[in-house]
């Protein structure tokens, strides 16, 4: 753990350093003709810390330009590379080698992914998932809101998130769910205050859950805009329920199961077995888990569907891809039926650290529960809005 989250990253950043240095070396030699091995190292030199500069001010923005800058810079040397291969001894064409050397293309294409990304995280869409099931709950069924991994402050603003919140309201939920990471460390107090207060707006008919995340009690600075416990008394105070390994019971044929995050370090979450011990297994049972894992343990538990978000679906390319190789995650994304247990992970409202979005979207989730034996229901069904 500590190579992939401490020493990786140090690798990768000196990496990309030395890398930018090169770039930079062999630009200047372009653009200037022939000069002195140490006036280009001085001019490339400078030119790095002149780029890099800004990162260390803007706590890492700059650099994860940087990064995206890098990565196409290092592809169009591979595709160039593999030209030349091809052309064998014969010389680029002039145009090509400039726009090459220059850095011209690779420019563009961060400044066009990354303006991409930046419209993206913002285009909050609908994802509607139909989920069936066995067990005898009400004939109407039960509408759910899910909500997750919103991050105030990085991306919507209140005015953003109200609109967000009057599009939730137009589909008049039953109940709703908040699955963690709606806040984190960068967050302020009146933010934070301001973002529960919005989401309490949620019209709904037997409540609103929340369940933490690993990020709303600020597990990662030293220097939190707002305790757990003044977190916890906003929460509570605009009239949502936290589940933090605990149940609930709703019209006698449902049961929210509300897990403590694994990743808080000052809550040792009980044992799933443990948390439903006694619970009717004739009930629907909803687990609420931020991050999504153990589902196997949930599966024998006796649970229905398990809601999570944290993965942002990856978020930023190629994240989303590289994370199932790793078995990160049980899920990274999207619903999935295992036995007889539904599983669905969003992608969250938001995103974390950057307003970038390069993979996915943006969402919030209505899951409707039907009874199986109603006439035209199906598992999984699925319809996406971009109202």
């Amino acid at each position: 753990m500590i190579f992939i989250w401490i020493v990786l990253p140090i690798i990768a950043i000196g990496v990309v350093i030395f890398y930018l240095f090169r770039k930079i070396y062999r630009a200047v030699d372009f653009c200037k003709g022939e000069m002195k091995k140490s006036k280009k190292n001085i001019a490339a030199i400078v030119g790095t810390v002149l780029i890099l500069t800004p990162a260390v001010a803007l706590k890492g923005t700059w650099f994860f330009v940087l990064l995206h800058l890098a990565a196409f810079l290092l592809i169009i040397d591979l595709i160039m590379w593999i030209g030349k291969k091809v052309r064998k001894n014969d010389d680029m064409p002039k145009a090509v080698s400039f726009l090459h050397r220059t850095g011209i293309v690779a420019i563009a294409l961060t400044v066009a992914i990354l303006t991409y990304g930046y419209f993206n995280i913002f285009n909050v869409i609908s994802t509607n998932y139909t989920v069936t099931t066995e067990k005898n709950i009400r004939s109407e069924g039960y509408k759910l809101a899910l909500i997750s991994d919103l991050h105030y402050g990085i991306t919507l603003n209140k005015e953003q998130l109200e609109k967000v919140v009057e599009r939730i309201n137009k589909e008049s939920p039953d109940i709703v769910i908040l699955d963690g990471d709606l806040v984190d460390e960068s967050t302020t107090l009146p933010q934070m205050k301001e973002a529960f207060k919005t989401l309490s707006g949620i019209h709904n008919k037997y409540g609103i859950y929340y369940v933490y995340g690993n990020h709303d009690k600020n597990n990662y600075t030293s220097k939190p805009y707002y305790t757990p416990k003044a977190l916890a008394e906003e929460i509570t105070k605009d009239g949502i329920t936290i589940l933090e390994d605990n149940v609930e019971k709703i019209n006698n044929d449902l049961v929210l199961v509300g897990r403590a995050d694994r990743g808080d370090g000052n809550f040792i979450r009980k044992n799933i077995t443990a948390l439903t011990k006694g619970l009717d297994k004739n009930k629907q049972w909803i687990v609420l888990d931020h991050q999504p894992c153990e589902y196997s343990e949930v599966k024998k538990a006796g649970g229905d569907i398990i809601l999570s978000g944290h993965t942002h679906a990856g978020q930023i390319l190629p994240i989303g891809l590289i994370s199932p190789m790793l078995h990160m995650n049980d899920l990274n994304y999207g619903y999935v039926k295992e036995g007889n247990l539904n599983e669905i992970v969003t992608s969250g409202i938001a995103g974390w650290g950057y307003p970038i979005r390069t993979e996915k979207h943006s969402e919030y989730v209505i899951i409707n529960i039907k009874n199986k034996f109603l006439k035209g229901e199906q598992n999984g069904k699925i319809r996406k809005s971009y109202s």
